[in-house]
């Protein structure tokens, strides 16, 4: 046996694995050493698109999407400090600037929230004018209907997004549970909730086609691709996409500018190459989760859920887990979060207790979705959406049908997660007592102590005897 350090809540154990377990650990890729010239020349020559500056003229309005302060905030101050600068210098007027956050069904983020993403020079200059926005998923004066996609996604987004003579967003690429990587993220951070649960609902979820790494046979990232492209087609202008990627805290390695889809192959490649990492297909997956990533405190059960729910379905060539196979994930929640910032997911809890499959939730998702009580805590008290657990409990689905069990090692609120399908352990050692009793004395394993506190990668399943 051989220990290893993994993430468990706000500090590191160790735990004991066979010596011929496969450890995977994002490795960060080099740090660019001067990321204002890589933005400079992101915008200079983009992707499918003419230059920015060929693209702004004095007296236009310009909207400004970005990635909402889930995310580490260093690259969004660089790029969105770069981008102030030009278009102030290319003879577009400060007051006719915006900016908007793209929450999607997140909650709506408070002003020192904003501040810290922002940065103080940008938020000083435009909050007080009222230029810097959340967008908002239920107001009907701030969204704007275009339809409906072939695919029967529905495009209703932020208006003023929408209806600004040049809409820029500024994003990431990263490797993610649900479109292979992140990216064209005006499709779903600006979107309506009614939009977000036409794409976000427990078929596409769980479509085969959406639970694997796989970017470009993604089923939702095809839906995500027909919104753009509806968004484009109906306002008769295209979206403008900076998008970062790099490693951990936010250092910036590239950035890629232009249109969609054109400027997505080129970050892909890119990412590629330090997002995937190859092991074999695990009996045992094992993963280590921090005190808090993702939507927040790990303590929220649905966030420690998905902290083993997300990493087994971002796999390339073979799923990473075996059919019948165990997840063990090691923190210690204790279930006592912020229920006024999380004011649904209790109820939601309670309502999977009323059901036998995942699935059978939709049926309740109308009801939550339209509860006065949530609604007016989402729309003035800072808390996420109520229909928000409704899609970390269809991300859960995959894990607990491919899996014999997921345990949660450590947690101090046992009942909890059995409520969610989840077997507690007292600890790893109980936790691998119960795993190989399911797999077999000699599992093949594979061990990710620091999938969240890093960076997500993706799993390249290999065959282990070639």
């Amino acid at each position: 046996m051989k220990d290893i350090a993994v993430d468990f809540g706000a500090q590191k154990i160790d735990i004991s694995v066979p010596e011929d377990a496969v450890v995977v650990e994002f490795q960060d890729p080099p740090v660019h050493p001067d990321p204002i010239a890589l933005i400079e020349r992101a915008i200079a020559k983009p992707y499918g698109a003419p230059s920015l500056q060929s693209l702004v003229r004095p007296g236009m309005t310009v909207a400004i999407g970005h990635d909402d302060p889930t995310k580490p905030p260093p690259p969004w101050q660089r790029i969105l400090g770069v981008l102030v600068d030009n278009l102030l210098k290319w003879g577009v007027a400060k007051e006719d600037i915006v900016f908007i956050s793209a929450n999607g069904n997140h909650k709506k983020w408070t002003d020192d929230e904003l501040r810290n993403f922002l940065g103080d020079e940008i938020f000083d200059t435009f909050h007080p004018s009222g230029q810097i926005t959340n967008h908002d998923c239920l107001d009907p004066a701030q969204l704007k209907d275009l339809g409906q996609t072939p695919g029967g996604a529905i495009v209703d987004h932020n208006r003023r997004f929408l209806e600004a003579d040049l809409m820029i967003y500024v994003g990431q690429v990263v490797a993610h549970s649900w479109g292979g990587y992140t990216g064209t993220g005006a499709a779903i951070g600006m979107a309506s909730t009614r939009s977000i649960a036409s794409h976000h609902n427990h078929r596409v979820v769980n479509h085969p086609k959406t639970t694997t790494g796989d970017h470009r046979a993604m089923y939702f990232r095809q839906l995500k691709a027909e919104i753009n492209a509806h968004i484009e087609q109906q306002t008769g202008k295209r979206i403008f996409y900076i998008n970062w990627i790099g490693g951990t805290g936010g250092t910036i390695n590239n950035v890629f500018a232009g249109y969609s889809p054109e400027v997505e192959e080129p970050a892909w490649a890119a990412a590629d190459a330090f997002s995937i990492i190859d092991v074999p297909q695990a009996d045992v997956l094992v993963l280590g989760l921090p005190a808090a990533f993702a939507y927040g405190s790990a303590n929220n059960p649905l966030i420690a859920a998905i902290g083993m729910g997300y990493p087994p379905r971002v796999w390339l060539g073979d799923h990473v887990l075996r059919e019948g196979g165990v997840i063990i994930g090691l923190n210690p929640s204790t279930g006592k979060y912020d229920e006024a910032t999380y004011a649904s997911t209790r109820e939601v809890i309670d309502l999977y207790d009323t059901v036998s499959e995942i699935a059978e939730l939709s049926q309740y998702q109308s009801t939550i979705a339209e509860n006065p009580e949530y609604l007016e805590q989402y729309r003035n008290a800072h808390a996420y959406h109520p229909i928000h657990p409704f899609w970390l409990m269809y991300s859960c689905d995959y894990m607990l049908n491919r899996a014999s069990q997921v345990i949660l090692a450590g947690t101090e609120n046992p009942g909890m997660f059995r409520r969610l399908g989840i077997t507690p352990a007292r600890d790893f050692e109980h936790a691998w007592q119960r795993a190989t009793r399911v797999v077999g004395p000699d599992p093949v394993t594979v061990v990710a102590p620091t999938y969240w506190s890093r960076r997500p990668f993706k799993f390249n399943v290999v065959d282990r005897s070639t």
